[in-house]
């Protein structure tokens, strides 16, 4: 069995920042593409205590906001934390840090980062700086941060491309599978760290095991072991094309227990170590390589412990797309 791979247009990039002044509050204003699915995002912020104030409110639905009180919290959570979004004020601490902010860009440049500033003319020029270095969002507080149209901005920015890729490709064996199940591969997708075995994919659709496992079969997916360990080795793959996050790192926010099995699951995917992936393997390589992995033999010959995710303080019910009513 093998599975086509066609490089597809992604419609979630991220917006151009424009540095005229006059022009600047229209293009941070909505200008979405078709409203994107819901799906959950796990957000980092560090806010002076009024902008995150009104983040908690716009995100309240969200079961993963992680608050940071430093830079160095912050990127603790950006390194081993499954962070789709940060958002940020160049001020938080106090004091205007351009330099925090250029370095969170030059390490974590496939991150999505939003810099959610006040209208006053030193984080004008703050933006601006880091604008030249690669940041392309920016919210106005009291100007483009309405509720509805922030949170769309988050859940737009947030997509990941290589996720998009993969499930694009597996679509026509997707729509065999009962819708609930279906979805639930999705989230596998979306969301890897978040599960660990069949079980967790049973639960998630609502339905038995065995009929998980059926399911798959006839739909040629293969086992849900290796829908497992490619979701998580694809997103491992996409954190570590960024320079600031090490194997260690990535091993931890996709739920693994060691980094040794973590390794052991993408040498059995890609053929080389995790290591060596900055400089030998491109995006549509990775992709070809988990579409045929997934089709390929019998799982008897891979680590049997997938990972399994801490218990998190204060974190609410799983937070899922939801089936459309069919």
């Amino acid at each position: 069995m093998s599975f086509s791979y066609q490089k597809m247009p992604v419609s979630y990039q991220k917006q151009h920042f424009s540095y005229h002044l006059l022009s600047r509050c229209r293009v941070f204003g909505a200008s979405f593409h078709d409203h994107a699915p819901d799906r959950p995002v796990s957000v980092a912020a560090f806010l002076p205590s009024r902008l995150l104030t009104h983040v908690k409110h716009v995100l309240a639905d969200e079961p993963e906001i992680f608050v940071a009180s430093s830079w160095q919290e912050l990127e603790s959570f950006i390194r081993r934390k499954p962070i789709s979004v940060v958002i940020l004020d160049p001020t938080a601490d106090g004091i205007m840090n351009v330099s925090a902010v250029a370095g969170l860009l030059k390490r974590y440049p496939s991150l999505p980062l939003i810099a959610y500033v006040t209208l006053h003319a030193p984080q004008f020029n703050a933006v601006a700086q880091l604008g030249r270095l690669g940041l392309k969002e920016v919210v106005l507080h009291h100007f483009d941060d309405e509720p509805e149209g922030f949170r769309e901005r988050v859940e737009r920015v947030e997509g990941n491309a290589l996720t998009h890729d993969v499930i694009e490709a597996l679509r026509d064996r997707l729509v065999q599978l009962p819708r609930q199940l279906s979805v639930a591969v999705e989230n596998l997708f979306d969301q890897p760290h978040r599960y660990t075995s069949a079980l967790d994919l049973g639960m998630e659709a609502g339905i038995a095991i065995v009929s998980v496992y059926r399911n798959l079969d006839a739909a040629q997916l293969g086992s849900p072991k290796r829908l497992l360990i490619a979701a998580k080795v694809l997103r491992g793959f996409g954190y570590l094309r960024d320079p600031g996050y090490s194997v260690l790192d990535v091993s931890i926010k996709l739920g693994y227990k060691t980094a040794r099995i973590f390794s052991e699951h993408w040498v059995s995917v890609f053929g080389i170590t995790p290591a060596r992936v900055r400089t030998r393997l491109t995006d549509e390589a990775a992709i070809e390589s988990v579409l045929r992995w997934l089709g390929a033999g019998d799982d008897d010959s891979l680590p049997e412990d997938l990972g399994r995710v801490p218990g998190r303080k204060g974190s609410r019910q799983r937070h899922r797309r939801k089936p459309e009513p069919s």
